[in-house]
């Protein structure tokens, strides 16, 4: 019978849990780096010192017993209580502890002045042992991924705002109508709203037309869900659309993209910080703090929207 806990005995559960986990003694030896027999003699050796049978194991497969099921709960809040221990001691030493789950979309990194990597490098400076962990998503994926519980922050575009969470602008951008070298009326000196508004367009899946664009295109040929997939279609030359100056100016300078409709078809997208309410993450206070010291209003020209509104 197991009566005080050791670092042998805290090892030995650790390899229980990855089992369970993983279902399987097998299936456990990558996470575990150990191979199968080493796994069995563990598992075996925490039996003993339990005094009672954890799982069934074998070529009938793998199962926990009753009372290895209720042994994997009393596991996972032992570490688990362990973790807070370990973070409630770090932070009354002022050290930003734990990880954060950021879900941004794409293309943030062209954004002038990068306030997003600024951010991050002075939160780096911060007494922090914290693991930043970033994904690109949709706005709609960051939304429900912060619902979900599996996201802390999120950084996109909010055509309708959820009331569940909290939304704080936090850059702007301009967003401009392009086509490609490819497109007919890529030569067209000045291209008229009609003209613009009857070509085939693609639309961007999480900006409504009718909330920011000033156009209400008549032939949605496609839809895209990332600026990425907006940029493969104009180059394709078979759309227009619209695309955030900054991203769109590397493809400008090269002469594959030109910007159509000049400062009167553009219009302006706010980009937002997202939470749940109520998160008490310190890292997640001193990250939004960062993040706010390098907030950027609207642009309303950049370089090279600025060349091409007098090429238009």
């Amino acid at each position: 019978m197991l009566t005080n806990l050791s670092d042998i005995d805290l090892r030995l559960l650790r390899v229980f849990v990855a089992v369970a986990e993983a279902q399987g003694v097998s299936a456990a030896q990558e996470a575990l780096l150990m191979n199968q027999s080493t796994i069995s003699t563990h598992l075996a050796t925490l039996e003993t010192r339990l005094g009672f049978r954890l799982c069934q194991r074998g070529r009938s497969g793998f199962m926990l017993t009753p009372k290895g099921e209720r042994m994997l709960i009393a596991c996972r809040n032992l570490f688990n209580a362990a973790r807070d221990f370990t973070r409630v001691s770090q932070s009354l030493n002022g050290l930003l502890t734990g990880d954060l789950q950021i879900g941004l979309v794409d293309n943030l990194v062209s954004l002038p002045g990068n306030p997003f990597s600024r951010a991050i490098k002075r939160f780096q400076r911060r007494h922090q042992d914290v693991q930043l962990q970033c994904r690109i998503c949709s706005p709609a994926e960051i939304e429900q991924g912060l619902l979900n519980q599996q996201l802390d922050l999120g950084i996109g575009y909010f055509g309708q705002q959820l009331d569940e969470l909290q939304y704080r602008s936090w850059a702007g951008e301009t967003q401009a109508i392009y086509c490609s070298s490819d497109h007919p009326l890529f030569t067209v000196e000045q291209p008229s709203r009609e003209q613009i508004e009857n070509a085939r367009w693609v639309k961007r899946g999480y900006l409504l037309a009718q909330q920011l664009c000033p156009v209400a295109p008549l032939n949605l040929g496609a839809v895209a869900h990332h600026m990425e997939g907006v940029a493969h279609l104009l180059l394709s030359g078979e759309y227009l659309g619209y695309l955030p100056t900054h991203y769109a100016a590397r493809w400008v300078e090269q002469g594959e993209l030109r910007q159509l409709g000049g400062q009167a078809l553009s219009y302006q997208a706010m980009l937002s910080l997202v939470t749940r309410p109520g998160q008490p993450k310190e890292a997640l206070i001193a990250l939004l703090e960062d993040l706010s010291r390098f907030a950027r209003e609207p642009q309303t020209k950049n370089p090279a929207a600025a060349g091409l509104e007098k090429a238009n």
